[in-house]
């Protein structure tokens, strides 16, 4: 295993050739945001780290349905912004049981950025470019990263946002921050 100053300060480097408009990544962190001041990367990967929390239930169900837990369990890093049991549940009616799982899944796509960014990297990012800073999923939209006074949050394109909630997990292969809401609009017309 690398040490972890190496492991960090590459995946920071592949992040930022990825994204150029997290070129700061490597900055000093931030006063503000999220706290996770002395956080250090644990020992579990994403898939595990998923698996662990408390109010990620569902998106565990998802990470394993959609095959991603094998992906998850690699050498490649990935922030996931999970939305919690809560955001999940306060979904329509019509989204739950089996024939709602493939957009469920794809809407999971829409909430990972390739490169292993904790949100002090998000925040330096926002203050480096002096305003929002957008990045591309893996799936097929884009989140937008912003400061409302000392909050994080994260909107999708079509407007759906969250506050990034202030504990996130720091993994050997990618960071979870749990969001309170869906952050891609996945109604039957959309």
């Amino acid at each position: 295993m690398l040490p972890n100053n190496f492991g960090r300060a590459s995946m920071c480097a592949i992040a930022a050739a990825s994204l150029l408009a997290l070129a700061a990544c490597g900055a000093e962190p931030s006063a503000q945001g999220p706290d996770t001041a002395q956080n250090a990367p644990g020992t579990q990967n994403i898939a595990a780290l998923i698996a662990g929390a408390d109010n990620l239930n569902t998106v565990e169900e998802l990470v394993e349905d959609a095959g991603l837990a094998q992906t998850f369990d690699g050498m490649a890093a990935y922030t996931v912004f999970a939305p919690t049991d809560g955001a999940l549940a306060a979904l329509d009616e019509s989204f739950s049981g089996a024939e709602a799982r493939p957009a469920l899944i794809a809407a999971l796509r829409d909430h990972i950025v390739p490169g292993y960014l904790t949100s002090e990297d998000l925040v330096a990012a926002i203050e480096a470019s002096g305003g929002p800073v957008e990045m591309q999923t893996m799936g097929a939209g884009a989140l937008t990263f912003d400061m409302d006074g000392d909050t994080l949050t994260v909107t999708a394109a079509d407007g759906s946002s969250s506050a990034a909630i202030t504990t996130e997990m720091l993994g050997v292969n990618g960071v979870v921050l749990p969001v309170d809401a869906v952050l891609k609009d996945i109604s039957p017309e959309g």
